[in-house]
């Protein structure tokens, strides 16, 4: 019996399709990915590697698995879209970019929350599962990390513990120059899948204190 054809088949067709409308190189430029040879491009994502192959947009992952087909369709919008844009330094909430106030309930939903009830209580608790995935801590509100969720799109998680008049809480955050390569939505689907790498535990370092 086939297996089912997923509902995203359509996107990921059409998004490897439009690959070798673009020069190698200039995938690779303005990515910040690593040419592998001259037919396989390497993204590293959220401290997992997939290699792309070019001009087919078959993306596969460190085992030669096919990735998941949303991870899939995640890297060639960040190869297609990727403006070479450089970081600007300045760390901007999801609702002040372009689109993201739309998105803000589900981005909330899927990004923030998890993260709250994983690591509210006990916020060092978050530095051995971010470390495990390349991130390293942030001198910002009671711990902070960034990850190197994309070559070029970092995330900034900041979490502060909460006293007896304040509720734990957390921010996750971009730098600005993040517009230079994903929308909102495909922000959030970046998001969430960095959000549940961190509090996945089978994540190496997840662990109590």
């Amino acid at each position: 019996m086939s297996e089912p054809v997923s509902v995203y088949q359509p996107a990921l067709d059409r998004l490897r399709g439009r690959l070798a409308d673009h020069s190698f190189d200039e995938l690779i430029r303005r990515s910040g990915a690593r040419r592998l040879d001259d037919a396989r491009i390497g993204v590293r994502c959220v401290g997992q590697d997939y290699v792309v192959g070019y001009p087919d947009g078959v993306v596969l992952d460190a085992d030669g698995a096919p990735a998941e087909i949303g991870t899939a369709i995640l890297l060639l919008l960040y190869l297609l879209e990727s403006t070479g844009r450089e970081h600007e330094g300045e760390w901007v909430s999801f609702e002040q970019l372009p689109g993201g106030a739309g998105y803000s309930g589900s981005f909330r939903g899927r990004v923030i929350g998890p993260v709250l009830r994983a690591f509210g209580q006990h916020p060092e608790t978050l530095l051995g599962p971010a470390e495990a995935l390349d991130g390293e801590p942030l001198p910002l509100g009671d711990v902070a990390v960034r990850l190197p969720a994309l070559p070029r799109v970092p995330i900034a998680y900041i979490l502060w513990a909460g006293d007896a008049d304040f509720a734990p809480s957390v921010s996750v955050v971009f730098d600005a120059s993040v517009e230079g390569y994903l929308d909102a939505e495909a922000l959030t689907v970046l998001a969430e899948l960095a959000t549940r790498r961190l509090v996945d535990p089978t994540n190496p370092a997840h662990r109590k204190e």
